[in-house]
């Protein structure tokens, strides 16, 4: 789990909640997640870029949407390319090589 989105459960639920528990083992059992956690960052990041290399369209670079449902603690991550880009493009040709089947191994 990302660090800034269990701080931000940890706070919102408080500190009896199963996140706060979480995060009290994870200090115990990692000097990792320890360091990160102690940077105290805050902020969410809500969009990125990504970048893909698919076997048959190659390299596509994509937008990256993070929706946060905190009610349900689910996210749901949405990949978009700029419109009228190579990207797009071969996002758009995967729809058609999408439905190829192709063997394993």
């Amino acid at each position: 789990m990302n660090v800034t989105l269990l701080r931000a459960a940890s706070t919102r639920e408080g500190p009896r909640s199963q996140a706060a528990r979480l995060v009290a083992e994870l200090l115990r059992r990692s000097t990792e997640f320890a360091s990160l956690w102690n940077q105290q960052e805050v902020g969410l990041r809500w969009s990125d870029a990504k970048r893909f290399v698919h076997p048959q369209v190659g390299r596509i670079d994509l937008f990256c949407q993070n929706l946060l449902d905190p009610d349900q603690s689910q996210s749901l991550l949405i990949f978009t390319a700029t419109p009228g880009t190579e990207s797009h493009e071969k996002l758009a040709l995967l729809n058609v090589v999408g439905t190829d089947t192709f063997p394993v191994g």
